[in-house]
């Protein structure tokens, strides 16, 4: 897509930029679940191919973020503040880079992960995309409510929408409560080297819905100005 083209369709919708994103976010947090269900069963083969796939759109998502901020000219009169919109992009590149850095820890050192939180943690890491997904539609809906001029019920809706939002993501942070309550109980059967990293793979997944849960705050402060 020339600059042209993807200035005018931000004049157009400022939003549509950011749901092209967020699909791609969206995708990647998809090849994540294929690509921890893979890691879990062992299958070096397909998560090697879902991690080919997260790092393809993590730069897709990149070059959409650098499109929106080398093409918002700061004279642009959108029906929303520029530097909230540059904010929400940032935060929302957030999400495909979580995915790359989960799975480039765990393909890197071919991490497997201890059976005996194995539920644990996919229950974990449901949540957090989970998260993500939520954000997505968030997103989606919003650009409908641009388009009709944000009226308060949209606002309404999208406040519901954060509501849900931030209940999975207290959901996610009791599951990663949970989870590192019982790895604790554990640990000590595993190499020291290899508990740190995994510690450091629970931090990035529950970063992930922290991530999805800011996107949805900085919706509501953007539609609400």
């Amino acid at each position: 897509m020339n600059s042209d083209t993807f200035l005018g369709m931000l004049v157009d919708s400022p939003f549509s930029g950011l749901q092209e994103h967020m699909v791609l976010g969206n995708k990647a947090t998809d090849a994540l679940e294929k690509f921890l269900t893979a890691v879990s069963q062992s299958d070096w083969s397909t998560a090697s191919e879902c991690r080919e796939e997260i790092v393809n759109l993590e730069n897709q998502a990149d070059d959409i973020k650098n499109n929106i901020r080398n093409n918002l000219p700061k004279s642009l009169f959108m029906s929303v503040s520029r530097q909230d919109l540059l904010d929400l992009v940032f935060t929302m590149d957030g999400i495909p880079n979580a995915a790359k850095d989960i799975s480039g820890v765990m393909i890197g050192r071919k991490m497997e992960i201890p059976k005996e939180i194995l539920g644990s943690f996919i229950d974990c890491s449901q949540a957090a995309i989970k998260a993500a997904n939520q954000a997505s539609d968030a997103i989606r809906k919003v650009d409908g409510m641009q388009k009709r001029g944000f009226g308060s019920h949209d606002v309404s809706v999208l406040g519901e929408l954060v509501t849900e939002l931030e209940q999975i993501e207290k959901e996610n942070d009791e599951l990663e409560i949970a989870l590192r309550n019982k790895f604790f109980e554990f640990e000590k059967q595993y190499d020291p080297v290899e508990v740190m990293f995994f510690y450091d793979v629970i931090n990035k997944i529950g970063s992930l819905a922290d991530i999805s849960q800011t996107v949805g705050h900085l919706l509501v402060r953007l539609v609400s100005k």
